[in-house]
């Protein structure tokens, strides 16, 4: 069976040590930079209620900070996620919370995730997936979604990165065990959505003291996935020897 799990480019579902960080931020009430940043920027360019999916969710870390700083509406919320454990691990924290979903599904097939939703977020997931075209594509012909708020890598260009994640296991490189890490250029995401919408690229948050200090568990028994940890160069962002150009980029439909 051909599944998004066993695509090459999918190491999410072969790093259950992250996902572990991310439940423990979760229960532990950890606010990240890039969630702080998120709900901010959602309070400032969004208004009336939103019902919201966030495409690679994960178990709803982001769902308390953009919950807790937007001021302008009420929210529902939905985590759609390739990874089946977070979604458990989310339908057991938010158990008996009716504004909260969880459901497995890929960003890859969006639309059915949209029928009911007026607002699309996703923050550090989609520079890790193939394209981001069918995620726009299905916005684009949404008419009732009005908004969008993504963390993603912008550029001036678009940039397609396959980042090998072994430094001793060189077999099928690039055909499988690879993380992309892809850049995109707002000309490109207006092309795909068109005239209707209005982008905004929006400068990335962060404390650089913490991201310095950053780092997870599996670091400590193997070097080499330091290399996909997020540390500051100056006012850059790099993971391993490549170079993050976050940022967010809002979008609003005209006319909504």
């Amino acid at each position: 069976m051909n599944t998004e799990s066993d695509k090459p480019w999918n190491y999410f579902s072969s790093d259950p040590q992250y996902s572990n960080v991310l439940k423990l931020r979760l229960e532990n009430k950890v606010e990240m930079d890039s969630a702080l940043a998120m709900g901010r920027y959602l309070n400032q360019y969004a208004s009336g209620d939103l019902d919201i999916v966030d495409f690679g969710g994960g178990p709803g870390h982001y769902y308390p900070v953009i919950s807790r700083l937007y001021q302008n509406g009420g929210i529902t919320y939905r985590s759609v996620d390739i990874d089946a454990a977070n979604i458990d691990a989310g339908l057991r924290h938010f158990a008996g919370d009716k504004k909260a979903d969880f459901t497995v599904g890929s960003v890859l097939d969006p639309a059915p995730f949209l029928t009911d939703r007026n607002c699309v977020v996703s923050a550090n997931t989609l520079p890790h997936i193939p394209t981001v075209a069918p995620l726009l594509e299905a916005i684009r012909n949404s008419e009732q979604v009005h908004s969008f708020l993504f963390r993603m890598l912008i550029g001036d260009e678009c940039v397609q990165i396959k980042k090998h994640l072994s430094g001793t296991d060189f077999d099928a490189m690039f055909a499988r065990g690879y993380q992309h890490n892809n850049i995109y250029s707002i000309a490109y995401l207006q092309s795909v959505l068109g005239d209707d919408w209005t982008l905004e690229r929006l400068p990335d948050l962060f404390d650089v003291t913490r991201l310095a200090e950053h780092s997870v568990p599996m670091q400590k028994t193997d070097h080499f996935y330091s290399n996909r940890v997020s540390r500051p160069v100056g006012d850059m962002i790099f993971k391993g020897d490549v170079y993050m150009p976050w940022a967010f980029v809002s979008g609003t439909r005209r006319g909504r």
